[in-house]
C-alpha cells in the first residue's frame, strides 16, 4: 500500500469514527443515555452497528470517546493560549471565564446537557467510592485556572492566602449556574456581560488589597458577594418581558 493510500484510509477511518461520536452525542443529549441505543447511533452515523463496537465496545466508552474529545479539542486548546497570549491576571481570568461558558453554551448548550448526563451515569457505573475518568479529564482542564491564579500571587495581583479547591468550586459554579439561567431567558445573547457581572464581585474578593481582611471579614465579603451575584442573576431573569 503506498503512503497516499495509507493516508486516504487513515482519514476515512477517523472521519467514520467522529461520525459516530458527533451522532452518539447529539443522540445522548436530546434523548438520554439509557434511551439511546447503539442501534440508534449506527443509523445516525450510517454505519452498521458492529462498526459502532468495533470503534468503542460499549456506550461507556462512547460517552467518554465524546467527553475526551470536548476536554482535548475544545477547552484545553484554547484555555493553554489564553494563559500563553493574556499577561494580566484579570484578562486571563475574563478569559477563561468566556471560554469556558462560550463552549458549553455551543449548539444551544448540548455540552453542558451532556456533561450532566454523564455525571449521573459515571456515578451509577463506577461507584462514588472509586476514581471517576471524568476526574482525570477534570484535572487537568482546572490545571490552567490554577496556573493562572499561581502566576496572579506572584505578581502581588491575588491574595497570597488563597485556597485552590474552593476557588476551583466558586469559580466553575458561579459560570456554569450563571450560564443556565442566563440561558434559559436569553439563550446566548449578551452572554459576555453577564460572565462580566458575574466575575466582578468574585475577582473583588480575589484581589491583593483583600489580603488584610480578617477571616469574619472575608466571610462577610463573600455573602455580599454572594448576594450580589443572586441580584444580578434575577435583574437578568427580569429583563425581558
Amino acid at each position: 500500500m503506498t503512503d497516499n493510500a495509507r493516508r486516504r484510509s487513515r482519514e476515512r477511518l477517523e472521519e467514520r469514527e467522529r461520525g459516530i461520536l458527533d451522532a452518539a452525542t447529539k443522540l445522548f443529549a436530546t434523548a438520554g443515555f439509557h434511551a439511546t441505543s447503539t442501534r440508534k447511533i449506527a443509523a445516525a452515523a450510517g454505519v452498521s452497528e458492529g462498526t459502532v463496537f468495533h470503534y468503542f465496545g460499549s456506550k461507556n466508552e462512547l460517552m467518554l470517546g465524546i467527553l475526551d474529545r470536548f476536554y482535548n479539542e475544545v477547552l484545553n486548546p484554547r484555555a493553554a493560549e489564553i494563559l500563553d497570549t493574556v499577561m494580566d491576571t484579570r484578562g486571563r481570568l475574563r478569559a477563561l471565564a468566556i471560554h469556558h461558558v462560550s463552549s458549553l453554551a455551543a449548539d444551544n448548550a448540548l455540552m453542558m446537557r451532556l456533561l450532566q448526563v454523564y455525571v449521573g451515569v459515571d456515578l451509577e457505573i463506577l461507584g462514588q467510592d472509586k476514581q471517576s475518568p471524568l476526574r482525570d479529564l477534570n484535572r487537568s482542564y482546572v490545571g490552567h485556572l490554577d496556573r493562572a491564579v499561581r502566576e496572579g500571587i506572584e505578581r502581588g495581583d491575588l491574595r497570597s492566602n488563597l485556597e485552590t479547591r474552593p476557588l476551583r468550586d466558586l469559580f466553575f459554579g458561579t459560570l456554569e449556574y450563571g450560564l443556565r439561567t442566563h440561558m434559559y431567558r436569553h439563550g446566548t445573547e449578551g452572554l459576555d456581560s453577564y460572565v462580566d457581572a458575574l466575575l466582578e464581585p468574585l475577582l473583588e474578593g480575589l484581589s491583593q488589597s483583600q489580603r488584610s481582611k480578617t477571616p469574619a471579614e472575608l466571610t462577610e465579603r463573600l455573602e455580599e458577594a454572594c448576594e450580589r451575584l443572586e441580584r444580578t442573576a434575577d435583574r437578568w431573569e427580569t429583563a425581558k418581558p
